[in-house]
């Protein structure tokens, strides 16, 4: 007889294998990994705190091994459950196991994932309603209004926001959860950066927004870099001004002066304040936070040390 818990959740087993992993279920929630026996703990959301008292439990109370099964795990949880050993499935694509004589930290096919609405939550129109949470975080949220403010449909926007409580992401009057739904959207902020062997002149003004370091810069974050030699990183709204900016100065050549993305928010491109650098309008807080959230370490260290004065901390 297979345990019911095998049954619940296939995909324990499936990201195993993939991972190139024998396993076997030895009673309702035991599973064995290389002649370790595994306890499972389904959950739904893993959240920074709730890594910590996982992690602190685990230590304290010596308990047996165990694999953490969520929906969602968030990079600052993944990385506490990873230093106290604690195994974990992310079911949007990632396991961690360290059992004695086996190490994986990989990444799984999405077929893990049972729900494509919570893969697709943060992609799009996610960011963007993602991002206007995020723009006032002490505020409670209604559908129409967060729809108006995104220029989206208001079904969709309750589809996503929907999503986003499941996860643990938004909470009561769809107030964001902070940390947490920052760093979930600054895993799926993924620009696609064109060298451009020129710098394009800033015109007209309204097609671009000044990111990266440069942008870091402009609003005050505390990083040290010679803005002289710092190439720009410029978005713009869509693929259509791309094409043109990319057309214009963008001819092949070994040199890079310069890099131009779409943004991946059409709101957060919208959302820029009135910061001006070298003629180049410069992208909101929260646009250049999730930049240098790409950088593990030193883009996130500037992070930890960045309060903006007049603008919600988020991350």
């Amino acid at each position: 007889m297979v345990p019911r818990i095998a049954n619940a959740f296939p995909d324990i087993t499936r990201a195993l294998d993939q991972a190139g992993l024998e396993s076997s279920w030895l009673d309702e929630d035991k599973l064995v990994v290389a002649e370790t026996v595994l306890t499972v703990m389904p959950v739904k959301v893993v959240r920074e705190n709730d890594a910590a008292l996982l992690a602190h439990v685990h230590d304290r109370e010596g308990r047996p091994p165990t694999i953490v099964v969520a929906d969602r795990i968030s990079t600052a949880a993944r990385e506490a459950l990873s230093r106290a050993g604690v195994a974990w499935l992310d079911r949007r694509g990632h396991l961690w196991i360290r059992v004695p004589g086996v190490f994986v930290n990989a990444d799984i096919p999405t077929a893990v994932s049972p729900n494509r609405r919570v893969v697709t939550a943060l992609k799009g129109a996610g960011l963007d309603v993602a991002l206007a949470l995020l723009g006032s975080p002490e505020e409670g949220h209604g559908v129409n209004e967060l729809a108006r403010q995104i220029n989206r449909s208001p079904g969709r926007v309750s589809e996503i926001l929907t999503a986003l409580r499941a996860q643990g992401l938004a909470g009561s009057e769809n107030r964001p959860v902070t940390p947490e739904i920052f760093w979930a959207v600054a895993d799926e902020w993924k620009p696609r950066w064109m060298p451009m062997p020129s710098i394009p002149p800033p015109e007209p003004p309204e097609r671009y927004r000044l990111s990266g370091t440069l942008g870091a810069l402009a609003l005050g974050a505390p990083l040290v870099a010679d803005p002289e030699r710092t190439r720009p990183k410029l978005y713009v709204v869509d693929d259509v001004d791309l094409g043109s900016v990319t057309g214009a100065y963008g001819a092949t050549s070994g040199w890079t002066a310069a890099e131009v993305a779409v943004c991946p928010s059409r709101f957060g491109f919208t959302g820029a304040g009135a910061t001006d650098a070298g003629g180049y309008l410069v992208a909101s807080h929260l646009v250049v936070a999730l930049d240098l959230a790409q950088d593990r370490a030193r883009g996130r260290e500037v992070l930890e040390n960045w309060n903006p004065e007049g603008v919600a901390r988020v991350w």
